[in-house]
């Protein structure tokens, strides 16, 4: 039958039903967009390309069905330009270009894949920085670097449109499996909206071709409504559990710790679920009726079930792409043999493709254990399952089956069971850490009878919702939706859902306060997932990672992956440290300059990130010593702009002239400094310049650090030198025999974590002891970062009472930089960067004035007579 003209289906579309219902999705998609924008559930990217979406939603409606697909694919282009710009969206889009123009060169098929695979080793290669000129990130002019051709940003991108599609769309094409033109391949790779998202779904170039309105548009619409809606809320429960719910391992001590850490650990998967319902629903919202993402994965009741409801769009693009294949070339070896190795080899070929997957968003390929452990395991598990299958047959029956009480039960006892083996598999693929592992462990081994209690109810309890729901079919595309789905009752009920649960997020989000009768918390939570910020324990991942492998650090998480990857282009560091055999361990090489977050270092002669000074102090000088760690050293931010160097500038300029007297402060401080290093380099360095008074810089990480020195101490067999930590380390039962490796850093933390305020306190009174004796004047500083605002001060607050409880016990003077920042309202423009903890040059401004003003009027440098005025530092609003 001929499809009718378009002016005969727009007459259909315009009676007052079509209309009436056109307008309700609309509204439906209209309030799912403010709810997303207003709870700031995802990246600012998305919410623009999710509002450009909605603005072309009734366009692409009625557009003739032949212009549909091209408007898909310009709308796509564009959502590269709104989110890159002009330059990087070029790149990237011309990149792409060429991938698909390769495709299609007249050549024989093998003759374009080997193209192909010499185009993605050199863009790999780009990628792995393997070639500099072309892949490293621009730097500022002075520091005598080449600006890059390719800009970085774009890679985790480029990646994710092409890496995984590139062979679904060869392999279609080859077999000439659907219909081919220039539009369809670029709505297809660079699909809305693919661009704000480094992980995204392997949809099938054939499935979405032959699902483009290929079911009742306004029933297709509906669908996608209720995808996304159930994305919002799968995102929402993600980021209460990230805020609220993760632990770090190191604080495990319960076996309830344990299966805490277990659990979020596994139900953090919900980011993604969550995401590839938003992808798969805004394509439904543009006429591709495509199946669904996941299907209640948490309700398996058994490993193969498992395999088959998560990521179905993988396990997909697996059996098309590789088992299929290989299961043919092989089945000569026989049946269950081919469909042994198939499995395996395609478990093995996941276990490659996720490395390959984090390799264009990290730059390094990962090889880790825990991978090999968790994909050759589950592939193995799985295996025995199918090959059980395969011999006795799945059980089918002819009419709908009455289950007995029995038969429940035996689903309760195997979606239990097989949610608490995925949950330990997949606590040990998210921590490859061995000595983390071991705490969890031991934690679970002293778990009591209320705590084994507690433990067992909740699979069980995630068994009896399995049973219910186990009748529930997996949704497979708009073409197949029972046409109950499209009563008017039917989609009035889906839409008042929709609508219902759109409303009560943004009412909520707009007044949290309505709900502290019901929970005082719960409004605390709900103004916490309205922030855009990692959570506590990622706040200390990424301070880690600065210092260590800031990759690491975002490996298992796309929330903190998406944070540090708004970081500048330039957003790189050269390294002008050099390493010591003694307890500072590391110090800046004097006289040397390098590139850092966008700035450039210098280092005096002397080996300080500061002003140049002689090691005899001048004649009428009063000197202060400073030391600290990053934020102190002024991490990304130029030389004159530290907030050490805008205190000692006020302290000359308003100060000097009213004494007579020059004023220093000479900065000591490095990155990564633990406490245990900057009592060292108080001894060891800053007592050689004869000053007249030491700020030792405490932040809310100390205790968090106050250990991490000990494996090096022990490895320098240094810990003599520090009997506190050598108490601590009798005390936390921490032996290690000579010739032993140092233990790791989570196993030192956790053993001697008890043990921190003692030693803390220790720390101070040997600080004080030694400066005394020198007849110098100790001071502990403590350091207000904006990043404290992420987390809600009240978590960190205790820190800053604890350190300064210690050191006025300890005798010693405390001044406390808090407040510098009261005036200002957004934090976020203190940050250096989106995602970055350390301050800005206008925080570093602030906390010098902070820092002068308590220098002044705690009496800590001379200064004019008591009543005198003295010059308020500024406020920045």
């Amino acid at each position: 039958m001929a499809a009718p003209s378009y002016r005969a289906w727009l007459r259909g579309e315009l009676t007052l039903g079509r209309v009436t219902q056109l307008a309700v999705v609309t509204v439906e998609f209209g309030l799912l967009v403010a709810a997303i924008r207003i709870l700031n559930i995802e990246s600012e990217s998305f919410e623009r390309v999710l509002t450009m979406a909605l603005g072309g939603f009734l366009v692409n409606h009625f557009l003739p069905a032949a212009w549909r697909i091209t408007f898909f694919a310009a709308l796509s282009v564009a959502s590269v330009y709104l989110v890159f710009g002009v330059g990087d969206g070029t790149w990237l889009l011309g990149l792409g270009l060429v991938l698909i123009g390769l495709c299609h060169v007249p050549a024989s098929f093998w003759i374009r894949v080997a193209f192909l695979l010499v185009v993605a080793c050199g863009l790999a290669a780009a990628r792995a920085q393997l070639i500099p000129w072309l892949s490293l990130p621009a730097t500022t002019p002075d520091a005598g670097q080449g600006i890059s051709l390719v800009p970085t940003t774009i890679w985790p991108i480029l990646g994710a449109m092409f890496m995984f599609r590139l062979v679904a769309y060869l392999y279609d094409l080859r077999y000439r499996a659907s219909t081919f033109s220039p539009s369809r391949a670029v709505g297809y790779f660079f699909m809305l909206p693919n661009v704000c998202f480094p992980l995204f779904p392997v949809i099938d170039y054939r499935q979405l071709q032959q699902s483009s309105y290929s079911d009742d548009a306004l029933r297709i619409y509906q669908v996608g409504l209720k995808w996304m809606t159930r994305g919002l809320l799968h995102l929402l429960l993600y980021k209460y559990i990230y805020l609220k719910g993760v632990v770090e391992p190191a604080t495990v001590v319960t076996g309830l710790d344990a299966a805490r850490y277990i659990l979020t650990t596994y139900l953090l998967y919900l980011k993604v679920s969550g995401l590839f319902h938003l992808v798969a629903g805004m394509l439904h919202m543009y006429g591709y009726a495509l199946p669904e993402t996941h299907h209640l994965y948490l309700l398996s009741t058994s490993f193969t079930d498992f395999w088959r409801r998560i990521n179905i769009y993988w396990k997909d693009f697996l059996q098309k792409t590789v088992f299929n294949p290989c299961y043919f070339a092989m089945r000569g070896m026989g049946h269950d043999r081919a469909i042994a190795a198939a499995t395996l080899i395609a478990f093995a070929a996941t276990w490659f493709l996720h490395s390959y997957q984090w390799f264009w968003i990290r730059g390094t390929f990962p090889i880790v254990w825990s991978d090999l452990v968790f994909w050759l395991g589950l592939g193995v598990i799985v295996l025995v399952n199918v090959l059980l299958e395969s011999r006795m047959g799945r059980r089918r029956f002819l009419k709908n089956r009455v289950g007995t009480l029995l038969d429940d039960a035996v689903v309760v006892l195997k979606t239990a069971g097989t949610f608490v083996a995925i949950c330990f598999l997949w606590t040990i693929w998210s921590t490859p850490n061995v000595a983390e592992l071991e705490i969890i462990g031991a934690a679970l081994l002293r778990s009591g009878a209320a705590d084994i209690g507690i433990i067992l109810a909740v699979p069980l309890c995630v068994g009896v919702v399995g049973a219910a729901l186990q009748g529930r079919r997996r949704h497979s595309g708009g073409a197949t939706l029972d046409a109950r789905a499209w009563s008017p009752r039917r989609f009035g009920v889906q839409a008042a859902g929709v609508l219902a649960v759109s409303a009560v997020c943004i009412y909520v989000a707009l007044r949290p306060l309505t709900l502290v009768p019901l929970s005082p918390s719960l409004a605390s939570a709900v103004a916490e997932i309205r922030g855009r910020h990692p959570n506590v324990a990622d706040i200390k991942q990424m301070q880690r990672g600065y210092y260590e492998d800031l990759g690491d650090a975002t490996r298992f998480n796309t929330e903190l992956w998406s944070v540090l990857g708004g970081q500048p282009k330039d957003w790189r560091t050269e390294s002008i440290g050099r390493g010591r055999d003694d307890a500072i361990e590391v110090e800046f090489i004097p006289s040397s300059r390098g590139a850092q977050k966008g700035v450039v270092r210098t280092i005096n002669s002397l080996g300080m990130r500061d002003r140049e000074y002689t090691v005899e102090r001048p004649a009428g000088t009063f000197r202060i010593a400073l030391v600290g760690t990053s934020h102190d050293a002024g991490w990304g931010v130029g030389d004159e702009e530290t907030y050490e160097n805008v205190a000692e500038a006020r302290l000359n300029r308003e100060i000097s002239p009213r004494t007579g007297m020059k004023y220093e402060i000479m900065n000591f401080s490095y990155e990564g400094y633990k406490p245990i290093q900057k009592l060292a380099v108080i001894e060891r360095k800053i007592f050689d310049f004869r000053p007249d008074v030491v700020l030792y810089v405490a932040n809310l990480y100390e205790y968090d650090w106050l250990f991490r020195s000990v494996p090096y101490l022990i490895r320098k067999n240094l810990v003599h030198e520090f009997p506190f930590i050598a108490e601590a380390m009798q005390r936390g039962n921490l032996i290690v025999k000579p010739g032993e490796a140092p233990p790791e850093v989570v196993t030192v933390a956790y053993k001697l974590g008890p043990f921190a305020d003692d030693t803390m306190s220790a720390l101070f009174r040997r600080l004080r002891a030694s400066c005394e004796a020198r007849g110098v004047r100790p001071v502990v500083v403590l350091l207000e970062t904006a990043d404290e605002g992420w987390t809600q001060s009240p978590v960190f607050a205790p820190v800053f009472g604890r350190l300064k409880s210690q050191a006025e016990s300890a005798g010693i003077k405390v001044l406390d930089l808090h407040g510098a920042f009261a005036g200002v309202r957004d934090r976020a423009s203190l940050l250096l960067a989106p995602g970055d903890t350390h301050s800005s040059a206008k925080g570093h401004q602030l906390l010098g004035d902070r820092l002068f003003s308590l220098l002044v009027n705690e009496r800590i440098v001379p200064a004019v007579p008591s009543d005198a005025p003295i010059a308020k530092p500024s406020r920045a609003n």
